[in-house]
């Protein structure tokens, strides 16, 4: 993500930039609705993507280890009360959670917490957890490390055309799935039951600074302000080994920010609130909540903010883009954008232009 204020991009940079990129093969986006099958810049729409029907869940694949030249994998999970996932552990996938709508119990390694729309949860490879639904729908977005995590849900489940949970479904998995699962994909599921104790609400506001499961409240995380927008790094660099960080950013409505590309991170967008305009190559969608953007390495892209409260999550990897947004943001006490914008400092980004992953193209006029 590339956070600016309205109209102060115009004052940081001196100089013009070229309205191509030197070198970088301009690839056509993927028809709306399709999983490309390679790692190309693509586009797909709130309910769209490969599904499965998992018990009494529907997994629904955003990004698929093919997809991404197997840097990652994300999936939505959608299901009623009592959906779930027994107890398991991933050898080699670190997996993150985001809740999406409703009330999800979550069994994280030694705890057991009650998460709500917007808390967030870490997993790192080898941490015993399980999760339920606890509400008529509930959905969670997951982002894993590699490409092992679509296998699970294939072997757990089977194809399925619908885009919510079959209005009366079994949530239990049978015990042949569970162990078609463990031979083909990177899981094992304990033969125990999670605990009957009391789900804990969430309340954690720190990021750990080392690589050990966690839950975060809601808005929480470690917020920076960049003139009208707030970015939170929910996981960073320290607790993934440096493969991957996953940003919350809001905002008001403003212009699109300049055209640019990484050489060196794939970047996703996945709106959660409002509006946003999006420049990926030669194209430009509109994203509603629930739409999502995956923008691999040397891809051109923009992004606008459409609406009066705009709110979006990103997953890049590698987490190398973390120095970006410790350059251009300060830290941040509050937890809603500012109605005064704070000081916009991309000079300390120009400054150090050639330590960080960002390569600028001249920015696309302004919407008006």
């Amino acid at each position: 993500m590339f956070v600016l204020g309205t109209g102060q991009i115009a004052h940081a940079l001196d100089t013009p930039q070229p309205q191509t990129a030197p070198g970088i093969d301009i690839q056509k986006v993927v028809p709306e609705g399709k999983l490309p099958g390679k790692a190309v810049p693509y586009f797909i729409r709130n309910g769209e993507g490969e599904r499965y029907l998992v018990g009494g869940l529907v997994a629904g694949l955003i990004a698929r280890g093919v997809d991404t030249q197997e840097l990652f994998e994300a999936a939505v999970l959608t299901g009623g009360r009592d959906a779930n996932l027994p107890l398991h552990t991933h050898a080699r996938t670190h997996e993150a959670l985001l809740v999406l709508d409703g009330e999800v119990e979550l069994w994280l390694g030694g705890g057991h917490y009650l998460l709500i729309r917007g808390d967030f949860a870490s997993i790192p490879e080898g941490t015993p957890h399980a999760f339920k639904m606890r509400s008529h729908r509930t959905r969670l977005i997951s982002w894993s490390t590699g490409r092992e995590m679509g296998s699970l849900y294939k072997a757990l489940g089977q194809p399925y055309e619908g885009y919510v949970q079959p209005p009366e479904v079994n949530p239990e998995i049978p015990r042949e799935s569970l162990k078609k699962a463990e031979a083909s994909a990177d899981v094992r599921f304990e033969s125990k039951a999670p605990s009957r104790s009391t789900p804990q609400r969430v309340s954690n506001g720190t990021v750990p600074d080392k690589k050990v499961p966690y839950v975060l409240a809601s808005g929480e995380g470690q917020r920076l302000v960049a003139g009208s927008e707030v970015f939170s790094l929910v996981g960073d660099q320290r607790n993934s080994d440096g493969k991957f960080i996953v940003v919350v950013s809001e905002g008001p409505a403003g212009d699109m920010i300049p055209l640019h590309y990484h050489e060196k991170h794939t970047e996703t967008f996945f709106c959660l609130d409002g509006s946003i305009t999006m420049r990926v190559n030669d194209a430009t969608v509109t994203l509603a909540p629930g739409d999502f953007v995956h923008a691999p390495a040397r891809t051109i892209h923009a992004y606008q903010l459409n609406s009066h409260y705009t709110r979006m999550v990103g997953f890049l990897t590698p987490g190398l883009f973390e120095s970006f947004f410790r350059t251009l943001g300060d830290p941040y006490p509050a937890y809603v954008y500012p109605q005064t914008p704070a000081p916009f400092r991309f000079d300390r980004v120009l400054s150090k232009l050639n330590e960080l992953d960002l390569k600028l193209v001249q920015p696309p006029a302004s919407k008006k």
